[in-house]
C-alpha cells in the first residue's frame, strides 16, 4: 500500500514519524511520489492553537483528494488524537499507538481497542532509510514539569526513558546504515535516567563508539546543563550546538510560566560555556503576550537575547491551551500587541543570525555533507551552522571547507580544501 507522511511539531514527533515510515516499508508498504497515496498519515502536534488548527487543515485536504472505490484512508497520529478510534476512513491514533500503524494499516477492520504496552512509547525501530545523513533518535519521553502555558505533559504524560544499553545499541545500528550526526531526541532530554545513568553518562558512552560521527544534544531546558554536560561540550564529537529553551526574559514572566530559573541564572550558564567555547551557538524559543506580559517585561526579554547572542529564535505568539493553569489567567494581551512583540523578537533574530554567521567568514569549518540538489551540497559545520557548497559530493561524508557569508541568502558557502 503506498503512504503520505504530513508532519508538524517537535524534533521527538519528527523522531518518531522517521521510525514509522521505516516499519512500514520494512513491512512492504511504499512511500507514495505523488498523489497515489493510499493512506495518509499526519502526525500532528497539538502545542499551539495554531498547530491544531493545521492538523485539520491537513484532515480536510487530505479527505478532499481523489481516492479508490473504498476511499483514501487517513491516519491522525501525534498529539491531537485523544483516545484511539476509528470514524469513517479516518484513524485517530495517539502517541502510546503510534509504533502500531504498520498493524493497524493492515487490519484496518478489526484492528480494535486494545491497551497501551508498557513501553510503547519506545518500541519505534530506529530509522534506517533516509536520503540525509543526519537522523533522531529518541532516548526519552513525557514531562512532569508542568509549565503553566503547556499542554505537553497532558498529551505525553510522566517521563521515560529508554534503557542505556538499547540507546547504544540503536547508535551502533544508525552508524553502520551510514547516518553520521545523530540527534538525541525526547521531550525533556535533560531529564534522562535509567538507573545511576543521567544524561551526561549516556552522551559519554554514545560518544566513545568508533569512527566518525557527531552527537547533537538540540533542545534542552537551562536547568539540566549541569557540569558534566558542559565538560562533554567541547568533545570533537559533539555538535557545538544547544536549543536551550528561554519562554521570556523577564523574572517576573518566568514565575509565572513556573519555569524554576532567573535571567541571571540563564546569562550566567550561557556565559560560562562560552567562556571555554567562544563560537557556541545557542538557539531558544520565545513566547510573547504571556498574560501579563509588560512593556518592560518584553524588554527584559529583547535584552536577554541580546546578550545572549541566539543565532536563531522560535517565536511564540501565546495561545491559552486547555488544561493549563494559563490559559485561566486573567489580563491577556491584545493580539495587534503580541503581533507587534513578535515581529520585533523576529527582525532582532535575524539581525543576529547574519551576525552569528559572519564569525565563519574566511575561516575553516568541518563540513558534513547531508544532500545535494541542482549540484549544490548542503549540510552543517560542527557548530550546526548551514553550508552550501556548489558542488555534487556523497552523502555523509566530512570535508574541511572555508566558508563566506552571503549576506542576502544568511546561509555560508563553502570552498572544498581537502576530505576528511
Amino acid at each position: 500500500m503506498k503512504f503520505r507522511i504530513l508532519s508538524l511539531g517537535c524534533r521527538l514527533n519528527q523522531s518518531e514519524i522517521q521510525s514509522v515510515s521505516t516499519a512500514l516499508q520494512e513491512n512492504g508498504h511504499k512511500p507514495a511520489t505523488g498523489d497515489d497515496a493510499e493512506v495518509v498519515i499526519i502526525n500532528s502536534c497539538a502545542v499551539t492553537q495554531r498547530s491544531e488548527r493545521k492538523t485539520r487543515q491537513l484532515i480536510y485536504r487530505a479527505a478532499g483528494e481523489p481516492s479508490g472505490p473504498g476511499g483514501k484512508r487517513i491516519i491522525v497520529t501525534g498529539c491531537v488524537p485523544g483516545e484511539l478510534r476509528r470514524e469513517g476512513n479516518i484513524y485517530y491514533v495517539p502517541n502510546d499507538y503510534k509504533h502500531r500503524i504498520p498493524e493497524i494499516i493492515t487490519r484496518w477492520e478489526d484492528f480494535g481497542e486494545p491497551e497501551p504496552e508498557l513501553g510503547a512509547r519506545f518500541s519505534f525501530t530506529p530509522p534506517v532509510r533516509s536520503s540525509t545523513s543526519r537522523v533522531y533518535l529518541k532516548i526519552q519521553d513525557g514531562c512532569d514539569n508542568f509549565c503553566s502555558y503547556c499542554i505537553v505533559p497532558l498529551v505525553r504524560g510522566a517521563p521515560q526513558s529508554k534503557p542505556a544499553d538499547r540507546v547504544a545499541g540503536e547508535l551502533a545500528r544508525l552508524l553502520e546504515a551510514g547516518y553520521r550526526e545523530i540527534v538525541l531526541s525526547g521531550v525533556m532530554i535533560g531529564n534522562y535516567r535509567d538507573g545511576e545513568t543521567d544524561l551526561a553518562a549516556l552522551v559519554a558512552r554514545l560518544l566513545s563508539a568508533e569512527g566518525r560521527y557527531r552527537v547533537h544534544l538540540t533542545s534542552i531546558s537551562p536547568l539540566s546543563v549541569n557540569p558534566a554536560l558542559i565538560d562533554l561540550l567541547s568533545h570533537e564529537k559533539i555538535v557545538r550546538h544547544l536549543h536551550l529553551s528561554l519562554q521570556s526574559g523577564s523574572d517576573r514572566i518566568l514565575a509565572a510560566m513556573n519555569r524554576h530559573y532567573t535571567r541571571a541564572a540563564y546569562r550566567e550558564l550561557t556565559d560560562r560555556i562560552r567562556g571555554g567555547i567562544p563560537d557556541f551557538n545557542f538557539t531558544t524559543d520565545v513566547i510573547v503576550g504571556f498574560p501579563g506580559e509588560t512593556g518592560a517585561d518584553f524588554e527584559d526579554t529583547l535584552g536577554l537575547i541580546r546578550d545572549a547572542g541566539f543565532s536563531h529564535v522560535h517565536t511564540f505568539r501565546f495561545s491559552p491551551r486547555p488544561g493549563t493553569k494559563a490559559a485561566l489567567m486573567e489580563d491577556s494581551i491584545p493580539e495587534n500587541v503580541k503581533t507587534e512583540r513578535s515581529g520585533r523578537v523576529i527582525e532582532l533574530a535575524a539581525r543576529q543570525k547574519r551576525d552569528y554567521l559572519g564569525r565563519f567568514n574566511g575561516r575553516e569549518s568541518l563540513f558534513l555533507s547531508e544532500r545535494t540538489r541542482s549540484g549544490i551540497t548542503t549540510g552543517f559545520n560542527e557548530y550546526y551552522a548551514a553550508i552550501e557548497v556548489e558542488e555534487k559530493l556523497p552523502r555523509g561524508e566530512f570535508f574541511t571547507v572555508t566558508t563566506r557569508l552571503d549576506a542576502e541568502k544568511q546561509v555560508l558557502t563553502g570552498k572544498i580544501n581537502n576530505k576528511q
